[in-house]
C-alpha cells in the first residue's frame, strides 16, 4: 500500500505581509510563491487577520496605505479565506466539546468582511465619513477602535495569565518591580533559572486552557494536550522566565500574543507556519514542532 503524503497548509506570518509591503520579500519571490498558490488560496489565520486589523487602528492615518497594501496582500493569498480561532478548532476537532458561549471569538466570515472592506478603502476617513460602496450598500465605521477590540479580550487573558503566574510564586512581586525593576527575589531567580524547574508550570498553563474551554482536567488529557501545544508551551515558558527573571515587559512586546495564539494552530498535524520572526524560531527551537515552523525563504524551497 502506496502512503501518500500530504502537502501542509501553510499559516502566514503577518510579518511575512509587512515584509513585502517594504520590499524585504522581492516582488521574484512574492509572485513565485503566487504562481504555487493553490486556485482557493492558502487560508489567512485568524491571528494574522486580527493583528492587521489592530495595526488599522494603531497606525498613523498618513501611513495607512501601508496597512491597508499588507490586507490587500493577505486577502489575495487567502483568496479572503480565514481560519477559525484555533482555540475553537480545538474544541471542535479534538476535545469535541462546544465553545464557551461566553467567549465564542469572532467569526472567520465577519473578520474576511473586514478585511475585504479594508482593502478598498483608500484613507480611513472615507472609511470614518462617508464611507465605501460594498456589495450594493455603503460600508462604514463609527471608529477604528472596533477592530483593536477583536483582539482585546485575548491580549487582556494573555497578560493576566502571566501576572497570575507571578502572583503564585511572590504574591509581592508588584512592590519589589516598582522598587528595583524585577519581579522576583534574587534566590527566587537562581531557583528557577534552570528550564527544568518549569515543567510543571507548563501543565499549569494546559489546564488553565483546558479549565478556560471548560474542558476536563485529567492528566492524560492534559498530557495529550501538552504534546499538541508543544511549540506554544516553549514560546509560552521563554516569555513567562523573562517575565519573572529579568524586566519583560508584555506593553514593549505586545505581538507575543499574537505569536502564542498563533502557534496554537499546530495542534493540528496540516499546518505549519511560515514567517519572517527570527525570535519566534529561536524561542521554538528545542520543540519537537519547530520542523513546522518555517522561515519564508525556507518554504519557497519546497514549492
Amino acid at each position: 500500500m502506496v502512503k501518500v503524503k500530504l502537502r501542509l497548509i501553510p499559516i502566514f506570518d503577518t510579518n511575512v505581509f509587512a515584509d513585502v509591503q517594504r520590499a524585504q520579500i522581492s516582488q521574484t519571490d512574492w509572485n513565485f510563491l503566487l504562481r504555487h498558490r493553490p486556485h482557493h488560496g492558502w487560508p489567512m489565520s485568524q491571528v494574522t487577520a486580527l493583528e492587521l486589523l489592530a495595526g488599522v487602528h494603531f497606525v498613523q492615518s498618513d501611513k495607512f496605505s501601508d496597512i491597508r497594501k499588507q490586507i490587500v496582500l493577505a486577502y489575495d493569498l487567502s483568496k479572503g479565506r480565514v481560519l477559525n480561532d484555533p482555540r475553537f478548532l480545538l474544541g471542535q476537532e479534538i476535545l469535541r466539546i462546544p465553545f464557551p458561549p461566553e467567549e465564542l471569538p469572532p467569526a472567520a466570515s465577519m473578520i474576511s468582511k473586514y478585511m475585504d472592506v479594508l482593502r478598498r478603502t483608500e484613507t480611513i476617513n472615507e472609511l470614518l465619513t462617508s464611507g465605501i460602496p460594498y456589495k450594493g450598500k455603503c460600508a462604514r465605521l463609527e471608529s477604528t477602535s472596533i477592530l483593536a477590540d477583536l483582539m482585546a479580550g485575548p491580549k487582556k487573558n494573555w497578560v493576566d495569565a502571566l501576572e497570575k503566574m507571578a502572583d503564585g510564586y511572590y504574591p509581592a512581586w508588584r512592590e519589589l518591580f516598582k522598587k528595583t525593576g524585577l519581579r522576583l527575589p534574587l534566590e527566587m531567580r537562581r531557583e528557577l533559572e534552570p528550564k527544568l524547574a518549569w515543567k510543571e508550570q507548563r501543565y499549569a498553563f494546559v489546564r488553565a486552557l483546558l479549565e478556560w474551554l471548560h474542558a476536563p482536567t485529567n492528566q492524560e488529557l492534559v498530557t495529550e494536550i501538552s504534546i499538541r501545544l508543544d511549540a506554544v508551551l516553549e514560546f509560552a515558558i521563554f516569555v513567562a522566565r523573562e517575565f519573572l527573571l529579568r524586566n519583560y515587559s508584555s506593553e514593549k512586546h505586545q505581538s507575543d500574543v499574537f505569536d502564542q495564539f498563533q502557534l496554537q494552530y499546530l495542534a493540528f498535524d496540516r499546518f505549519n507556519i511560515v514567517t519572517r520572526d527570527s525570535d519566534l524560531l529561536t524561542r521554538t527551537q528545542n520543540s519537537p514542532q519547530a520542523a513546522r515552523i518555517m522561515s519564508f525563504e525556507n518554504f519557497l524551497s519546497t514549492l
